[in-house]
């Protein structure tokens, strides 16, 4: 009887163990498939990207692909689909961490983040691009190390792009954005234009524009009104118009206002409330907070 040569049963015990190993892969693959995404060039890559809610104060919602109607966000739940999003309601807010210790977000009261997408670039850059269609957040991004690699926010007027920065990002009632910087370099862009805003200053993007040039960072609350007590035969109204920066977020009575390119605001009260007053909030992209009391009689 032939007996078959050392060499070819080493071989074939080469082949059995691969063979397993194959098996094994197969069996555990489909744990995987939520993390796939396309990199440049159409290659399927395999990555772990999201973001990650490190601490919640007050009311937070979450939203996912498995769970659409929206219940109360905890501590350690991720997003990490399109359309994943939380949102935080008043005087509420959040600490998102980025995946591979990026960064840090942090979310403001009456703000909706969410995923738009993720990627990975052919040189293993990691991309993550958010939506943020109302509200207010904070970025604390460490420089990225890979060159492809950049984190993006879009917003009804614009997009702004980083790759490791300190910036606030605030998309106001109107859908205008504004970007202000505190530490490196944001690129906002819109209409086909983009402006770079370095350290300690501010652009603002009104919705259909380009974005404006950037100028030094203003973190001034001061309010100039007027009041215009109007009879007509309807009955009595009261007109307040009121004048602050460009940059600055308005609640009349705790509704936010919209601001024009030159910072006015008005608002017609048809009814005299019962406190002959109305309470003015004046807060700054910085978080810098002011209430006026404006009596209107």
């Amino acid at each position: 009887m032939l007996r078959k040569p050392k060499k070819y049963k080493i071989l074939n015990l080469l082949v059995v163990s691969v063979f397993s190993v194959l098996l094994d892969i197969s069996g555990i693959a489909p744990l995987f498939q939520n993390h796939q995404v396309k990199a440049q060039g159409g290659i399927q890559v395999r990555a772990d990207q999201y973001l990650k809610i490190e601490k919640i104060t007050g009311n937070v919602k979450y939203k996912n692909l498995y769970n659409y109607a929206d219940r109360p966000a905890r501590v350690g739940d991720r997003l990490q689909s399109v359309s994943d999003e939380i949102s935080t309601g008043e005087n509420s807010t959040a600490v998102l961490s980025v995946d591979t210790s990026v960064g840090s977000i942090y979310v403001s009261e009456n703000t909706t983040i969410k995923i738009q997408s993720f990627r990975i670039t052919a040189d293993n850059g990691r991309i993550t691009n958010l939506v943020l269609p109302r509200g207010k957040a904070r970025l604390q991004i460490r420089k990225f190390t890979n060159r492809g690699s950049q984190l993006n926010i879009q917003t009804p007027a614009g997009i702004s792009g980083v790759r490791g920065t300190k910036y606030i990002v605030t998309t106001y009632r109107n859908g205008n954005m504004a970007i202000t910087t505190l530490e490196g370099k944001v690129a906002s862009s819109a209409q086909n234009r983009t402006e770079l805003v370095g350290a300690g200053l501010q652009s603002i993007t009104i919705v259909g524009e380009p974005p404006s040039r950037s100028v030094l960072i203003n973190d001034n609350t001061s309010l100039k009104y007027s009041i215009d007590r109007q009879i007509s035969g309807a009955g009595r109204s009261i007109l307040l118009v009121g004048y602050t920066n460009l940059f600055n977020t308005v609640k009349v009575d705790g509704i936010e206002q919209s601001l024009d390119r030159n910072g006015k605001f008005f608002i017609q009260l048809r009814v005299i409330p019962s406190s002959l007053k109305v309470n003015v909030k004046v807060e700054t992209p910085q978080g810098k907070v002011q209430t006026y009391e404006i009596p209107i009689l």
